[in-house]
């Protein structure tokens, strides 16, 4: 006997429920898709969608519920701190399970200003 729940499916056909806190819309992420091109897939906009690699800071989520694996991500964008806390980037992560997120506006980078229309 095959104990194994997931043994007729392969990885892509496992999907997880993603939920923005706060908000009614949900989408599903397969195991081999990161979250932003799952969300992408299905054409909402809950969270921001930058350069897809890591390089840009615009999907910055923090992961409220679930499991994850990640990619490698840039500490330009993401201190150890703030991935500890659960901040990750929807681009470098694969849902291991359901999960409640938040999206976050991406942090600045240094020496950058914001522009007054004063």
């Amino acid at each position: 006997m095959n104990k194994n729940k997931t043994s007729n499916a392969s990885k892509s056909d496992v999907r997880y429920l993603i939920r923005i806190y706060d908000r009614t819309e949900t989408f599903q992420a397969p195991e081999n898709r990161n979250l932003l091109v799952s969300m992408e897939q299905t054409r909402l906009a809950m969270i921001g969608v930058g350069c897809r690699g890591g390089g840009c800071g615009k999907c910055r989520i923090r992961v409220l519920k679930g499991g994850y694996n990640s990619k490698r991500m840039s500490r330009a964008w993401i201190s150890e701190e703030e991935e500890a806390q659960g901040m990750v980037l929807a681009c470098r992560i694969f849902a291991r399970s359901d999960m409640l997120i938040v999206p976050y506006p991406p942090k600045l980078t240094p020496g950058y200003q914001m522009l007054s229309h004063d």
